[in-house]
């Protein structure tokens, strides 16, 4: 590698990182919206006295299921955007990894102060979610990547 495809990769990585955070936080609060859309949705379908026989774990777990599978295929998109810029597949499984965690943590740290912060690990799930769709992108081959057309000439 020349240095600069080194400094290009270096750049790559750290707006990989920078954007899954991004994303970690558009997903918490559209994770929290979907929740109270669901539990408004709910409070019209039963009536404002009966939504309270709903148990909150069933709003809960609508806005962990949207922030886990949201977080699944964003991973999945943005490791399989630098997979194409050439990265060897265990230095981006190691990266994907770490990110993961770095964007569970996040999660969990930001619905600590939500009504998601009931639970003792909120960030569990989005944490799988990452891992299990970047390690899909890493160990794809090529001709599997469903979204040829929309990478960019700069990751060919």
């Amino acid at each position: 590698m020349r240095k600069s495809e080194e400094a290009a990769l270096l750049y790559g990585l750290a707006v990989y990182v920078g954007v899954s955070m991004l994303s970690t936080v558009i997903l918490l609060m559209a994770a929290l919206a979907v929740m109270k859309g669901f539990f408004a949705f709910a409070r019209f379908a039963f009536g404002a006295h009966e939504v309270y026989r709903i148990k909150p774990l069933l709003c809960d777990s609508v806005g962990f299921a949207f922030a886990s599978a949201g977080t699944a295929v964003t991973q999945y998109y943005f490791v399989s955007l630098l997979r194409r810029a050439g990265l060897d597949r265990a230095e981006l499984a190691v990266t994907a990894f770490f990110t993961a965690v770095l964007c569970g943590l996040f999660f969990w740290r930001g619905a600590l102060h939500s009504s998601l912060g009931g639970y003792g690990f909120p960030g569990l799930t989005v944490t799988l979610a990452a891992i299990l769709g970047a390690q899909q992108a890493v160990f794809q081959k090529q001709g599997e990547n469903p979204w040829p057309a929309s990478v960019s000439a700069y990751f060919k």
